[in-house]
C-alpha cells in the first residue's frame, strides 16, 4: 500500500510516497472451531489455509476437506477494501466431510505472528515419517533456482520486507511463487495452492527466501515434499531433522553457490 513519507540523503530531504507491506490477521476456522490466528499478507486466503492446516497436521488429507471458503461479515468503516455486508478476507472456514474430525483440537486458537512460527516442537514432530520419494534433481537445476523467483517477486519489488516462496518441479519447471510476510505463510500459500488444485507434492521442490527452520521441514516433509531449499541458513534442528526424516535440505542457495546438508544422494551433479 502507498505511503507518504520523508526520505533523507546527504544533501536533501523530499516527501515522497513509499510502499508498505500490509499485514493483517487471518483467523481460520475448522467446522466452526477457531484453531489459528495468523499475521499475513493478504491474498490467497483459502491456499493459505489449506497449507497451514495440512501442513500443521490439523487435518490428515485433502480428501478430508469438504469446503474451504471466506466467512464473517466486513466490518463498516474499514481500510475501504470491504464494504459492510460483504465477506471479509480475514476469516477462513474449513469444512470437513461428514464423519472427519480434526486431528488435534484446542480450546483457543493459536496466534501465529509474521515473524515466526510455531515453538512447540513436540506437537510438529507428531506423526512424521521419512520422506520416501526418490526424486533426483539436477545441480545445474539448483543453481538457476534464484533466476526462476526473483522476477516473480512483485511485493518485494515494490515495498520489500516480504518473504518468498515457490514449488518447482525436479527438473526446474515453476508450478507457483507466493508472497508474505512471514515466511511460514509463504510456504502454507505455495503449498496451499498445490493441494487445493491436485498437484501432487511428492516429486516438487520447496524454495523458500527466509532461513530453514525446523518447522518448515517439518511442514514440507508431512507433506511429503523430498528436496527443500533456503536462500539463508538452515538451524541445527532443521538439519537433524532433514537427516533422520530422509529430506534433501539445501541451505546458503546463491545462484552457483549452495550448501547440502542433509540427503544429497537426490542432487545428481
Amino acid at each position: 500500500m502507498p505511503w507518504p513519507i520523508q526520505r533523507f540523503t546527504a544533501e536533501t530531504g523530499q516527501q515522497v510516497q513509499a510502499g508498505v507491506v500490509i499485514e493483517e490477521p487471518l483467523e481460520i476456522r475448522i467446522g466452526g472451531q477457531p484453531v489459528g490466528v495468523l499475521m499475513r499478507t493478504p491474498g490467497l486466503e483459502k491456499e493459505l489455509a489449506a497449507g497451514f492446516c495440512l501442513g500443521e497436521g490439523l487435518i490428515a488429507a485433502m480428501k478430508d476437506v469438504a469446503l474451504i471458503r471466506h466467512c464473517g461479515q466486513a466490518a463498516p468503516g474499514g481500510n475501504g477494501d470491504e464494504l459492510a455486508g460483504e465477506e471479509s478476507r480475514n476469516q477462513v472456514e474449513v469444512s470437513l466431510m461428514p464423519g472427519v474430525i480434526p486431528l488435534r483440537q484446542s480450546d483457543s486458537p493459536v496466534l501465529i505472528r509474521s515473524g515466526c512460527g510455531r515453538v512447540d516442537a513436540t506437537t510438529l514432530a507428531e506423526g512424521l515419517k521419512p520422506v520416501e520419494a526418490g526424486v533426483m534433481v539436477r545441480l545445474e537445476v539448483l543453481q538457476h533456482l534464484i533466476g526462476q523467483i526473483t522476477p516473480r517477486q512483485a511485493a518485494y519489488r515494490a515495498a520489500g520486507g516480504i518473504h518468498a516462496a515457490a514449488i518447482l518441479t525436479a527438473d526446474g519447471q515453476l508450478v507457483v511463487v507466493t508472497e508474505d510476510i512471514g515466511r511460514h505463510n509463504a510456504v502454507d500459500k505455495a503449498t496451499g495452492y498445490c493441494l487445493l488444485r491436485g498437484i501432487p507434492l511428492g516429486d516438487k521442490l520447496l524454495v523458500s527466501t527466509g532461513r530453514a527452520s525446523y518447522d518448515m521441514v517439518s511442514k514440507g516433509v508431512r507433506l511429503g515434499v523430498p528436496i527443500l531449499a533456503s536462500l539463508s541458513s538452515p538451524t541445527s534442528l532443521a538439519v537433524e531433522l532433514a537427516n533422520v526424516l530422509s529430506c534433501t535440505l539445501v541451505g546458503y542457495l546463491r545462484g552457483k553457490t549452495l550448501n547440502v546438508y542433509a540427503h544429497g544422494w537426490r542432487i545428481a551433479t
